[in-house]
Formats: structure tokens, sequence, C-alpha cells
């Protein structure tokens, strides 16, 4: 997630006075979650062939995400979509549990 978002998320949620280490903490734990979301989707939405394509890329690449990424957006036309999409979905979640919470 975007440094931007999440600073613009901390903001909205009214966490600006909080400590510079417990905003890196909130933003790292914030994109691991939207990372899991991401990849569930896309491989929720991956055509199956190309899931075996996948395993066989991150079995040779390993943490070579540009690759990996650059195979998904090739498999995938609407992968920057989905991206944009998991962020704006995990932005409202946050929202909308800080709100039922009176943050």
């Amino acid at each position: 997630m975007p440094k931007s978002i999440k600073d613009n998320l901390i903001s909205q949620l009214g966490l600006d006075d909080l400590p510079q280490e417990k905003k890196i903490e909130l933003m790292m734990k914030w994109g691991d979650i939207v990372q899991k979301d991401i990849i569930m989707r896309v491989l929720k939405e991956l055509p199956e062939n190309n899931k075996v394509e996948l395993d066989r890329l991150l079995a040779a690449k390993g943490e070579n995400f540009k690759e990996i990424y650059k195979f998904l957006e090739g498999k995938m036309p609407n992968l920057d979509d989905i991206v944009k999409e998991e962020i704006e979905k995990f932005r409202e979640e946050i929202k909308d549990s800080a709100k039922k919470l009176g943050i």
C-alpha cells in the first residue's frame, strides 16, 4: 500500500498524534493485510493453468517480486484495478471499524 494512502488513512482516523514508531507499525500491518487480500483475489481469479505456471515461477524466482508481478500483469490485464480495489476496500473496512469504535 503506498505511503501516501497509509498516511491519509492515519489522518482520517485521527491518529496523527501517535508516535512515529506506532504509525510505522500500523502501516506495516495494514500493508501485510492488503497484500494478503490482493494475493487471495489474484489466486481466485487466475485461471488454473496459470496457477501451475505461477507455482513454477515462484519456485524458480522466489522473492523476485518484479518478475512475479510482470508475470501476473501478463496473465491478468486488470491487475492494477484489482490492487486499487483491494486497497480501497481495506480503507473502507478500517474507516467503518473506526466509526463503530467511536474513533
